[in-house]
């Protein structure tokens, strides 16, 4: 499959969310991603936060052929060049700065930066992203934010991640401009570092059914 924003964009409506995975171990990574994405959870980004990340990326990447593999955590230029390079199908980041926008606009690697506020959201729309992530939800409003911001700027949608929970899932996605929401808990690293597959996947299918509530979205 060719994954562009389009590809990418249809994969996360219809999963709609994102497991966010932390780990520097390949073969940790490969199982983890393997569980998640036979339990309903077939996109998944893997943050930059460890060592080994980008290898743990391209590795994931060759293995895992039918999964959306995003590489998070992109704070500069070089970092969203290593992980083109390493194959990540887009790239998220926790911000946005002038300077990386450029990059990524001239890139071609889908991304979507990360936003606080409709400052950080004008920014984006500056440099054509109208798909961002709005980090750290519990902390700036959440869908009270993206309702918020949904007045002045309709056509933007928002990737919700940062104190997201299981049990808050379903209502998160009932606001009509909320694509996904994201976070770890279906990937502790209690569970991968005691190669719990069972038990991830459990999680997994849990998010995932918390993502196919059948809500009728509000304004």
């Amino acid at each position: 499959m060719i994954y562009n924003k389009q590809t990418i964009l249809q994969q996360l409506q219809q999963v709609r969310v994102l497991p966010i995975l932390v780990s520097d171990d390949v073969d940790q990574a490969i199982r983890c991603v393997s569980a998640l994405a036979a339990n309903g959870l077939p996109v998944v980004e893997i943050t930059l936060r460890t060592p080994n990340a980008l290898t743990v990326l391209s590795e994931v990447v060759k293995a895992c052929p039918d999964v959306v593999v995003g590489a998070g955590t992109i704070l500069t230029a070089a970092q969203l060049d290593a992980v083109r390079n390493a194959g990540a199908h887009f790239g998220i980041s926790p911000g946005i700065t002038p300077v990386l926008a450029r990059a990524a606009g001239e890139s071609g690697l889908p991304y979507f930066p990360g936003v606080g506020g409709a400052s950080d959201l004008m920014l984006a729309l500056e440099h054509g992203f109208n798909v961002v992530k709005l980090f750290p939800s519990d902390v700036v409003g959440g869908v009270k934010m993206a309702k918020a911001l949904g007045g002045p700027f309709p056509d933007v949608r928002f990737c919700l991640t940062g104190g997201v929970t299981l049990d808050a899932t379903p209502q998160l996605l009932q606001q009509d401009n909320v694509l996904c929401v994201g976070g770890s808990w279906m990937c502790p690293a209690g569970l991968i570092a005691a190669n719990d597959w069972q038990a991830i996947g459990q999680l997994a299918a849990q998010a995932s059914a918390a993502g196919r509530v059948n809500t009728a979205p509000s304004k």
